[in-house]
């Protein structure tokens, strides 16, 4: 196990630090002991400290129904690209350690690794941090189950914290962004992004006979609502809006897609100062 994490982990109801057992490769804390699987420490309360619904065992279906390590559609994937570049960017470039808050298909430890930053994959399901360490190898990548709302991670250790299309998805996004915040060093940076002002559209379950959500996307967010849950002790918010639509929808994108992340950022602003409703993802940049 890389020991950069060893240094930051803690029991995940109490946020005691916790004791790696390195005969038996397990970590124990006051709430129990937990599992180590592949060097991916799994951090998750034990069933008496969770909810009445099981959302950990939804998203590990979910990461074992969809692959999140697959090609995309090269629409998508365009679109994908655009909003990686805009996630690097923000990133400081002194971060250190940074945290991928449901690593989907480890794009950011990809990116990050080769410049000498230190990344831990997380995921509330077992499958996605595990693909993610074989999928990037390093002594400087480490992967983590857990659940935002039972963070394991000591306060102020994380220099950058990105949760990228995470927010939608979660049962409490004022509490999701509160927890988030409390383990990022003074000076750090959470990153959030979300489809921007979205329709959540539903069906009834065939299953349940119930209201479902399509794309399990439960909030809709514009730049009013997700900044009104910044943190009181933040010192800085900034929200934007980007990928337009339009230039999706007019193949503009093909085009623009030579053109380099600077250029490319300057002209879709353009579009959604003009046809701001078009816009279709937003990010929030929370300073610590």
């Amino acid at each position: 196990m890389n020991s950069f994490i060893l240094d930051i982990l803690a029991d995940p109801v109490t946020q005691k630090p916790l004791c790696y057992n390195e005969q038996i490769h397990k970590f124990t804390g006051e709430s129990g002991t937990f599992d180590i699987i592949k060097d991916v420490p799994v951090l998750l309360p034990k069933e008496e400290e969770k909810s009445t619904f099981n959302y950990q065992q939804h998203y590990e279906e979910d990461a074992k129904a969809f692959d999140y390590f697959e090609e995309w559609h090269p629409v998508y994937r365009e679109e994908n690209r655009r909003l990686h570049q805009q996630i690097l960017n923000a990133i400081p470039a002194k971060a250190d350690i940074i945290l991928d808050v449901g690593c989907g298909g480890a794009w950011l430890a990809s990116a990050l690794i080769p410049q000498g930053k230190k990344v831990i994959s997380m995921d509330i399901s077992t499958t996605n941090p595990l693909r993610a360490m074989e999928v990037v190898s390093s002594p400087s990548h480490s992967g983590l189950v857990a659940d935002v709302f039972h963070l394991p991670i000591r306060k102020n250790s994380v220099d950058c914290i990105v949760a990228a299309e995470i927010i939608e998805h979660v049962k409490d996004p004022q509490l999701f962004i509160a927890s988030l915040f409390n383990v990022l060093k003074p000076g750090g940076r959470l990153i959030i992004t979300t489809p921007y002002n979205e329709t959540i559209q539903y069906s009834l379950c065939i299953h349940c006979n119930k209201r479902t959500p399509h794309h399990a996307h439960i909030h809709s967010f514009t730049e009013a609502k997700i900044k009104s849950l910044s943190p009181s002790l933040a010192s800085g918010t900034v929200t934007r809006v980007f990928n337009n639509k339009l230039i999706i929808n007019f193949k503009l994108h093909m085009l623009l897609r030579f053109l380099p992340f600077r250029l490319w950022s300057f002209v879709d602003g353009i579009v959604c100062r003009l046809v701001k409703q078009k816009s279709l993802r937003l990010m929030m940049v929370v300073k610590k």
